[in-house]
């Protein structure tokens, strides 16, 4: 399997963000399910869910959230998925496609974990192709990423591909911690998300390579 099995598509088509068949060279996403809970609980994405996601109305616990997803993927404005590298079968953490709009043809992209060791590998890279490439197959004219506005990392990251930071919405949210997050928003619009695409899969070519 090549590069050139995950479907990037210039014109008219009926691609859905879960549809299913979501994978490339090192990555495959599965939809969330409520039998990723077990590894997903013993994963270090439980520690980290405090440095970056919001208090919730039900309970701040990883239960809480994790059928808070499940909830919110059943009414389609969230669609959650489990990340597997595919050289070796290893959970590779979770993403997710964000206040899904398909009248006005935007989505966003969060909920973002990789196990640490992972991080700086190939696999980030081609998660975010998968993701990016799918919402351009889906017909997508506009992809947001809302990030803590502290994370200069992931913003920087995400600048590189050529995303534009919008603006900063200061106090946007008390994360789990207790703590207060001013949120930085993010987007890719028309010709920014091929651009994209080409950028992020020579990248993915030349960690392949390395």
């Amino acid at each position: 399997m090549g590069l050139a099995s995950f479907p990037i598509r210039d014109t008219f088509s009926d691609m859905r963000l879960d549809e299913k068949g979501f994978q490339n060279d090192v990555v495959r996403l599965d939809l969330l399910e409520e039998g990723d809970r077990a590894r997903l609980e013993v994963s270090g994405a439980v520690q980290s869910m405090w440095d970056w996601l919001p208090v919730m109305p039900t309970g701040t616990n990883f239960h809480a959230y994790f059928d808070f997803m499940l909830a919110m993927k059943k009414q389609g404005s969230i669609i959650p998925f489990s990340i597997t590298r595919q050289s070796d079968d290893a959970f590779a953490g979770v993403i997710a496609y964000l206040d899904v709009s398909r009248t006005h043809r935007r989505v966003g992209i969060g909920y973002v974990w990789h196990p640490p060791e992972m991080r700086g590998t190939v696999v980030p890279v081609a998660t975010q192709m998968a993701m990016i490439g799918r919402a351009f197959g889906a017909r997508m004219r506009r992809i947001e990423f809302p990030i803590a506005a502290d994370n200069e990392r992931a913003i920087r990251a995400l600048e590189r591909l050529g995303a534009r930071q919008e603006g900063v919405l200061r106090r946007y949210m008390r994360l789990a911690d207790g703590s207060w997050s001013d949120l930085a928003v993010l987007s890719l619009v028309d010709a920014e998300i091929r651009a994209a695409i080409d950028l992020l899969k020579d990248r993915v070519a030349e960690m392949q390579l390395a």
